[in-house]
């Protein structure tokens, strides 16, 4: 069995419901365009851990990507 029959037979155990979280992360992967960086300097992490920071003591100052589209 390949990998993408793996990967198929998974997504055909996982009920619905739980499909629409999975969703975003495979049109994100099928699109070439996005890049996902895993080797950031220590003051990248420093400004995304102070972001989190930031959305966990008040998330209502962000704006949900929903609603700039």
């Amino acid at each position: 069995m390949t990998l993408r029959q793996e990967i198929y037979a998974c997504i055909d155990d996982i009920s619905e419901s739980k499909l629409i979280a999975l969703k975003p992360l495979l049109v994100a992967l099928a699109d070439d365009s996005v890049v996902i960086e895993y080797d950031l300097t220590d003051e990248e992490r420093a400004e995304i851990a102070e972001v989190i920071a930031e959305y966990r003591t008040s998330p209502g100052s962000f704006t949900l990507l929903d609603d700039l589209k």
